[in-house]
């Protein structure tokens, strides 16, 4: 094997040992070898390197049955690295940064002044950020819109009024630190995957509902993103060929029909009191006693489960993620299993699973994820 070659492995062994001591801390040299089925020599070579980079420790030993020295036990030094990630809003900036065990470190977020340049404040708030938080490794940033992941570039977001931004290019021009950009709803999917797997989801299917409506297809752990980067784009199928028209120019787009900007217009038609509600949780504080905004999410139920049925046709998903603020309706839930019930075939019906989140998935937190995810992968 040439040189490059033997260093290619020696990195993807090493991807391999960080991934396992993450997931199955405290764990021995002997464990790791026989997981990962790598020579004894190779992993405490690996393993040597990695204490001395101060990436994992010697976290105590455990006492073995019988003849034998005891094993030493390794686990992950938490704050070796640190990720920062961060949601782009028309009028906000969200951030989240995390440690090596996918813990929260530090959240929060920035209003922004009119007339502000977001890119400019992206930038400040980084730097701010990276001055406090000196081991933060890269940065991740979740945009609404089209974005071409490998080259960072933002083709289209009609939520930030932005059209052929080099977002990453401008970035590395003021950071050292690893850059990656990504669709806000497709990170949000990833770090859903991770915190709902009781085992592997082999495929899922992911759906956000907020201020539009977006969608993300899983194979493994990772994000198809199709030839234009716009797999998982569920919004965008019409559900009512009668109905209103999107900014897309179609009748009926689930969007234009359930969105949270959508709620919000109908509650303050049917409700002028709740015009006073500025948050997302405020709104929903106030709607759960609220007769008419219950019967109107009963309605978004059977509009999100005839999308639904195309994605299990189409798609064949093991599970459906809804991560949605209607998730706190009975009834929207009862309807969208209905609407799907009704109009699925029944064996791909049998086999799959629907979920509904018991509390949104931060975008940002995502972004910082799906950083140090790279630290990690290894395309076997």
């Amino acid at each position: 094997m040439s040189v490059k070659g033997t260093s290619i492995l020696r990195e993807r062994n090493q991807k391999k040992v960080i991934e396992y001591v993450r997931k199955n801390e405290p764990c021995s040299r002997l464990e790791i070898a026989a997981a990962l089925e790598v020579s004894k020599n190779t992993i405490s070579l690996i393993v040597d390197q990695l204490i001395k980079d101060k990436v994992i420790k010697e976290s105590g030993s455990l006492e073995k049955q019988g003849a034998g020295r005891p094993r030493i036990m390794l686990s992950l030094l938490e704050n070796a690295y640190l990720s920062l990630g961060f949601l782009l809003g028309k009028n906000r900036i969200d951030y989240c940064i995390v440690n090596f065990r996918f813990q929260t470190v530090e959240e929060g977020g920035r209003k922004l002044e009119p007339n502000h340049n977001l890119i400019e404040e992206l930038i400040k708030l980084s730097k701010e950020l990276i001055k406090k938080h000196p081991k933060i490794y890269g940065i991740g940033v979740g945009v609404p819109g089209l974005v071409d992941p490998n080259s960072g570039y933002v083709y289209h977001s009609a939520n930030l009024e932005w059209r052929d931004v080099p977002l990453k290019r401008e970035l590395e021009k003021e950071f050292n630190h690893k850059i990656s950009i990504f669709n806000s709803v497709k990170v949000a999917a990833l770090r859903a995957i991770d915190e709902m797997r009781g085992g592997d989801f082999k495929s899922a299917f992911y759906i956000r509902i907020g201020e539009g409506v977006g969608g993300a297809f899983i194979i493994g752990n990772q994000v198809y993103n199709g030839n234009s980067w716009t797999a998982g784009e569920i919004g965008h199928i019409s559900v009512d060929p009668l109905g209103p028209e999107c900014s897309c120019g179609q009748k009926g787009c689930l969007e234009k029909l359930i969105s949270m900007n959508t709620f919000r217009e109908f509650l303050q038609n049917n409700n002028p009191e709740v015009k006073v509600k500025h948050s997302q949780k405020e709104w929903m504080d106030w709607v759960k006693s609220n007769l008419t905004a219950a019967k109107e999410s009963s309605q978004y139920g059977e509009y999100l489960g005839r999308a639904i049925v195309h994605v299990i046709h189409l798609m064949n998903p093991q599970t459906v993620i809804v991560d949605s603020p209607y998730n706190t309706f009975e009834n929207f839930k009862n309807k969208t299993i209905a609407a799907v019930k009704v109009n699925t075939l029944p064996f791909p019906l049998l086999k799959t699973n629907i979920a509904f989140t018991e509390h949104a998935f931060s975008p940002a937190k995502g972004a910082a994820i799906s950083i140090l995810l790279q630290l990690e992968y290894h395309n076997d």
